[in-house]
Formats: structure tokens, C-alpha cells, sequence
């Protein structure tokens, strides 16, 4: 019976330990761009939120739909894309790229 409450005698040095708060992480604030993509016959309103802390990643926002594209490499400008989608920043401009669609061009949404 003694043997049992033997592992008990550490506890009050356990409990005079200072305890440490561990902070939890905080989300990282994404960039976000207002664009107009214009087509051939038509305008789509497009909202870029940039994350830039590793994987860097761009979500893509197009009325109620999200699209996450992770960072591409690329020589200059910004390049994301995955699958069938693909958008290109550079400065202010940007081009948008949809599966066999045609190529959008991207500026600020006035």
C-alpha cells in the first residue's frame, strides 16, 4: 500500500515549477488586391489575398468561390498556379489563365 503513493512524493516539487504560457501562433495577415479581369466578352471582379510566410500561397476569390494557389517560381513578377489556373502579378497588372480559356488581363478594381 506504501508502494503505490510512492511516485507522489515528486508531486509538490512538479507543482512549484514555474509554468511556462505558451503562446499560440498568430495567423499571418494576408495582402489583398482588388482586380477587374477582362476576357474577350467579359469582366470578372477578382479578390487576391497574398500570403507570403512559407509555403507562400495565393487565395483566390471570385463571387462565392475560393481558389488556393501555391507560389510558382518565377524570374520576375509573382507566379501562382495549380492544376488548370494560373495568375501572374506584376506591379499593379496581373494575368489570369483559366484551363483552354483565353488569357485575362488583370489591373485594380477601379
Amino acid at each position: 500500500m506504501f508502494h503505490s503513493l510512492r511516485p507522489l512524493r515528486w508531486l509538490p516539487m512538479l507543482l512549484a515549477l514555474p509554468l511556462q504560457a505558451v503562446a499560440a501562433p498568430e495567423a499571418e495577415q494576408a495582402i489583398r488586391a482588388d482586380y477587374r479581369c477582362l476576357g474577350r466578352f467579359d469582366a470578372v471582379d477578382v479578390t487576391a489575398l497574398f500570403f507570403n510566410q512559407s509555403p507562400a500561397e495565393l487565395v483566390l476569390l471570385v463571387g462565392e468561390t475560393a481558389t488556393r494557389l501555391p507560389q510558382q517560381w518565377a524570374a520576375d513578377g509573382g507566379r501562382y498556379g495549380a492544376g488548370n489556373q494560373e495568375f501572374w502579378i506584376k506591379g499593379d497588372q496581373a494575368s489570369w489563365r483559366q484551363g483552354s480559356a483565353p488569357l485575362m488581363r488583370c489591373g485594380p478594381r477601379p
